[in-house]
């Protein structure tokens, strides 16, 4: 008897995770996709990526359990591995942990149900990736070392192929060209696998958005030059913003030398409740991320970062400054060091485009976001940020060229106590949570909405932090004031010119006490968490 041959490409399902976050805002509810999951076990993806990301805070924000979630997800899915997608350091929040959160949570998530862990960072700072692929293989796991794709002068085959070579030598397993813009050209795509695959001896898998239109081609051209492993949805949240049908990348390899082994008889069930799911929550299913924007190819930018333009501009009767807007992104892109438009680079520098077009002078108004890149505490761009614009935001402050988690005390034992403090159980559970979202974690822990309350979002608290979620629009900036005071002040022998308007206080050194102007700084412009 001949032994059935193994399928070349394996699919990797992301229907719970990406294409749910990126089409419905990741509104699908924990009892919703269980039974679903539960029926796609029998397909036989090689994975399923069903936690972390925008959805964790989701699940918050309304009171519904993540890891109550994961642990029923699991239970449902025995022959499937539950993949998780973790932010490197920031884990599935917006901002740097220490490492031992970093452990705590890895190690948590792995007890209740995650086989494999997809890491990443933003900038492609592999320091900041370290911490999280040491305490997955720790909990012995699978991990995937991802690469956030990018188009720029400063990404070259050579970049990506050390950053995956650093990757493999730190215990990656797999190596993932993550690509949530849909820039990946069927080109590009040939030469950057055929480039990794001859570097690195892991599976290579291939992830991107039909944004722009080119995943499906982009995807054949993988195959052929060798990927072993594409990200797919269901048909029903696929396409648009999200990955291409697992059950059209299916029917296209069938029969040839790169088909999957998957059966589509299998599928059409599944189908059914997905478009159900879909049918459902079609109230927030988003008309701009479902469709083909072919303007991402003009400008390089994401479908969810020209959304975000959108409604800045709508807010402030200025939609005929659309095309402003998106030449400065580009702009300040370059001076930021080409860093790739992955949350949440990407909503800081389009809120920041927004700013320098709408309020005057470019960068009179700086976010604490941006402060913050170039201070250091976001990582290491791919290119050195500008010199001027560096002295223009952080006057004599010096960026920081260690990790950046290295300037973070260990955190777990303190938010048990705050947990204790607050009158609830310091459960693994409860304390992770209140460390990554300690604005909305207290109405969490009061426990779920009352029923008829349940379609209604938790309300957004007063406060901001700078550890924003990852995918919802920010805010649009503040419209300009008019009011405005000037007078100087003395201090310690030197003279300060103090501008107090409607807008806040700007603080410039008078004429030739310093060379670098202090500018605005704003609070958090990305919904605080």
């Amino acid at each position: 008897m001949t032994a059935k041959k193994a399928p070349r490409v394996r699919l990797l399902d992301t229907t719970f995770r990406d294409a749910q976050q990126s089409l419905l805002g990741g509104n699908l509810r924990g009892s919703e996709i269980v039974p679903v999951a539960g029926k796609m076990d029998a397909i036989g993806f090689a994975a399923m990526e069903a936690f972390g990301g925008a959805t964790f805070e989701t699940q918050v924000r309304r009171r519904e359990d993540p890891w109550a979630y994961l642990r029923k997800l699991n239970k449902a899915t025995p022959n499937t591995p539950i993949q998780a997608l973790i932010r490197g350091q920031n884990l599935v929040a917006n901002r740097n942990f220490a490492d031992d959160v970093v452990e705590l949570f890895i190690k948590h998530s792995a007890k209740n149900g995650i086989d494999v862990f997809r890491v990443f960072d933003p900038l492609n700072d592999l320091r900041n990736m370290e911490a999280a692929i040491g305490a997955a293989l720790k909990a012995k796991k699978r991990v995937q070392g991802a690469l956030s794709y990018a188009v720029s002068p400063a990404h070259s085959i050579e970049l990506w192929c050390s950053l995956a070579k650093g990757l493999v030598d730190m215990g990656a397993h797999d190596i993932v060209i993550k690509d949530t813009s849909g820039l990946l050209s069927p080109q590009a795509t040939w030469e950057l696998v055929t480039a990794l695959k001859q570097t690195v001896k892991v599976p290579i898998n291939v992830h991107s958005h039909c944004s722009s239109g080119m995943a499906p081609m982009a995807y054949m051209a993988a195959v052929e030059a060798g990927a072993d492993v594409l990200d797919v949805a269901m048909s029903p949240l696929a396409w648009g913003n999200s990955q291409p049908a697992a059950e059209s990348v299916i029917a296209a390899l069938q029969g040839g030398e790169y088909d999957t082994g998957l059966d589509l008889d299998k599928l059409w069930d599944v189908q059914h409740d997905v478009e159900s799911l879909k049918r459902e929550h079609i109230a927030e299913l988003s008309p701009v991320a479902d469709r083909v924007d072919a303007s991402i190819l003009r400008y390089h930018l994401p479908g969810a970062t020209l959304e975000d333009i959108h409604r800045q501009l709508d807010a402030h009767g200025a939609a005929d400054r659309l095309a402003e807007v998106l030449e400065e992104v580009s702009r300040v892109r370059l001076e930021l060091g080409y860093p790739p438009l992955v949350a949440p680079i990407r909503q800081m520098i389009a809120t920041q485009a927004v700013y320098n077009v709408i309020g005057g002078d470019r960068y009179a108004t700086v976010t604490q976001e941006l402060k913050d890149y170039l201070q250091g505490l976001y990582g290491r761009p791919p290119a050195p940020a500008d010199h001027e614009l560096r002295r223009l935001v952080l006057g004599r402050e010096e960026p920081i060229t260690i990790r950046p988690a290295d300037l973070l005390e260990p955190q777990v034992d303190h938010a048990r106590q705050q947990v204790r403090k607050l009158g609830y159980e310091p459960s693994d559970d409860n304390v992770l949570i209140h460390l990554m979202f300690p604005n909305i974690a207290p109405a969490f822990l009061r426990g779920p909405q009352p029923k008829t309350d349940r379609s209604k979002p938790e309300p957004l608290p007063v406060a901001a932090t700078s550890s924003p979620d990852p995918d919802p629009p920010s805010p649009p900036p503040p419209t300009p004031q008019v009011s405005v005071a000037e007078f100087d002040v003395e201090v310690e022998g030197e003279v300060f010119k103090v501008r107090v308007s409607g807008a806040g206080m700007t603080v410039t050194p008078a004429a030739g006490a310093l060379d670098a102007q202090s500018k605005l700084t704003v609070p958090s412009i990305l919904p605080p968490t």
